[in-house]
Formats: C-alpha cells, sequence, structure tokens
C-alpha cells in the first residue's frame, strides 16, 4: 500500500511504483487503485482507477522529448481522424508531457480490450487488419509532410556480424555450467556462422525505395488491442513513429504478427491475408514488397540481439524471444522463395 497526502490510502500491485504525486497536474480525479503493466519492453505503464474513471499512464524511459512532443501531436490528429488511437490528455495547463524528478509522464485513456495473437485472427481479420495499417500509412501521409523516396536501411556486413558471433561465443558460459538456453546459443551461433558463410553473395544492395512515407514503427500484436466483436480498437505505442520504406513496416509487421514461433516459420496463408488486405486500401510497388522481404531476412539473419543483451548485457528478460527468432531464420532461408511469392503481392 502507498499513499499521497490529501488522496486517501491507494493500493499499488507489484512491479515498478508509479510516483503518484505527478497525477496532480490532470483532471483526472483521486487515485484509487494502480496496476503496473508489465508487458511493455521499453518503458513503463500502468492502469490507474480514479473517482473519475481508468486511465493508462506511461513513463518515457527511452525516447526523447522531441519525439514524444511529435508522436503526441500526430496521434492527437489520426485520434481526430477516426482511427482507433488514443489521443494523450492534457494537463489541466494543457500541457501533454510532465517532467519531474521522477521522470517523463503523459496520461491517455484507458482503452477496454485484449491482446490478439495474429495465429488467432480469422482469414477476413488478417486481411483487415492489413487494410488497418494500410489506412494508418495513408492518414500519416495526409497529416504530416511528404517523404520523397527513402534509403532502404544498410545491410548488414557479415565481417562485423561474425565478429560478433566470436564475441558471443567466448561469452558463453563452459560446457560444464551450461543450462538449455546456452546450449541452444551455442549450436545457433555455430549453425549461424556456417550459414553466413555460404550466403554472403546474397546481401543485398544499397539502394531506395519507391514508396517512403511516414510508418508506426513497431506495429505487432503487443501494440494492438480488440474488442469482443474482434476488431481493432487501438494500436499503441507510437514512440517508434518515423519516416522510411512503407513496405518495410508491411513486411516486418507481417513477419511478427504471424510467426509460429518455433520450426514452423510463418503462417504464410494469414501473412498473405493481412498484406493483401494492405494492398486493397494503399498499394505498395512489388518491387518494394520484394525487397523488403530480402532485407529483412538478411537483416533477421545477422541479428542476434536477444544473446547480446543476455551475454553483453547480463540481461535475460528477452531470453523468451530467442528460440523463435532463430528457428524462424532457418526456415524462412530453407522458404524464402515461398515467403516472397507471398509477402511481394501486386
Amino acid at each position: 500500500m502507498s499513499a499521497e497526502p490529501g488522496r486517501g490510502e491507494v493500493s499499488q500491485d507489484s512491479g515498478p511504483v508509479l510516483p503518484l504525486s505527478v497525477l496532480r497536474f490532470w483532471p483526472i480525479g483521486a487515485p484509487t487503485g494502480v496496476r503496473y503493466l508489465a508487458e511493455g519492453l521499453m518503458n513503463r505503464n500502468w492502469q490507474v482507477t480514479t473517482s473519475a474513471g481508468v486511465f493508462f499512464v506511461k513513463q518515457f524511459l527511452d525516447i526523447d522529448r522531441e519525439q514524444i512532443g511529435f508522436q503526441q501531436e500526430v496521434t492527437s490528429w489520426l485520434a481526430a481522424s477516426g482511427l482507433p488511437v488514443p489521443a494523450v490528455i492534457p494537463t489541466v495547463d494543457g500541457a501533454r508531457l510532465v517532467c519531474t524528478e521522477e521522470g517523463r509522464f503523459a496520461v491517455y485513456p484507458w482503452v477496454a480490450g485484449r491482446h490478439r495473437r495474429g495465429l488467432e485472427l480469422t482469414a477476413g481479420q488478417c486481411g483487415e487488419l492489413g487494410g488497418l495499417l494500410g489506412g494508418v500509412h495513408r492518414a500519416l501521409g495526409d497529416v504530416l509532410p511528404p517523404v520523397p523516396e527513402v534509403a532502404w536501411k544498410p545491410a548488414a556486413d557479415p565481417a562485423s556480424t561474425g565478429e560478433l558471433i566470436e564475441t558471443l561465443v567466448g561469452r558463453l558460459p563452459p560446457p560444464r555450467s551450461r543450462d538449455a538456453f546456452d546450449e541452444r546459443a551455442a549450436r545457433v551461433l555455430v549453425e549461424r556462422r556456417t550459414m553466413l558463410a555460404e550466403l554472403a553473395d546474397r546481401r543485398p544492395p544499397d539502394g531506395r525505395a519507391r514508396a517512403g512515407g511516414h510508418v508506426h514503427g513497431d506495429f505487432h500484436a503487443l501494440n494492438l488491442l480488440y474488442d469482443d466483436a474482434g476488431t481493432v480498437a487501438a494500436v499503441l505505442d507510437w514512440d517508434r513513429l518515423m519516416a522510411g520504406p512503407l513496405a518495410a513496416e508491411v513486411v516486418r509487421a507481417a513477419t511478427l504478427l504471424f510467426g509460429f514461433g518455433d520450426e514452423r516459420g510463418l503462417d504464410l496463408e494469414r501473412a498473405g491475408r493481412f498484406v493483401a488486405g494492405y494492398q486493397r486500401a494503399s498499394l505498395l510497388p512489388v518491387e518494394d514488397l520484394a525487397g523488403a522481404v530480402w532485407r529483412l531476412w538478411w537483416e533477421r539473419l545477422h541479428d542476434f540481439w536477444m544473446l547480446e543483451w543476455r551475454y553483453l548485457r547480463g540481461d535475460r528478460s528477452r531470453d523468451h524471444l530467442f528460440p523463435g527468432a532463430a528457428a524462424l531464420v532457418v526456415w524462412w532461408t530453407q522458404h524464402y522463395d515461398q515467403v516472397l511469392k507471398v509477402l511481394a503481392q501486386g
């Protein structure tokens, strides 16, 4: 239990504690309960119940103040256009962000709903979700200045990745001290070293996408809330709002939403419905989608960020993501042409 003078006793469950003093800046009533939301990976989030209702409180940890202001302004525009995007609630003084010694905080309406895995969606819902992303991209293009053709993200360098592999191998515990995760990591590092040598000639060249614009930046299941009817009630977490190739977001979203998380790779039927829904709402050049497939595959082939967190930073909180990510790389490499055919739709 924790309390704030003048507000009585307020219950807070386990997890990082919300400094209740920051809530005085918003016209949301006296808090009666606080629940920490553990799903967020980068920032801290709480559900706050007050005498006036239920609210979402966010503490920004990994984004600068300028970017916070940008995304808050844009999301307010999107909400006004009718898209399911929560708009920030201003303080009594009209500010969108409160900065105190405890950190930087913002308050949003609480949206009732639940997260749903992409694999739970029907074929029709997959198409609707793709159409929603297409609508988001169109709306961003309407409210923000035009973005000319943008460069693809530079392709990873196999030599640098090889050096990282050796560093990670050197950080593994001795064989007799390894747990199951360590054993898996050791196998994957050896396997990936071989794959990089065999696939070095498939590195994507530098270039520019034909269709550029502003993108959500992290469109996946944990940033989507659904109502009881299976309709998206909210698109959350706009911290990575940025300019980039539109196709890169579409392909990345498809792989995040419809991955099995094991050696089965991607549910290509659902992923295909998603891309088709996007294409009906906001048509992209097939060349862009093909380029996005190529570049994301190459990026995943070189990506070891979960192992970097564990072995270089001592943080095991992302360990659960590694088995599925590692299995997807192998499956995608073996089924590359099939993935390309499904995701690069005209």
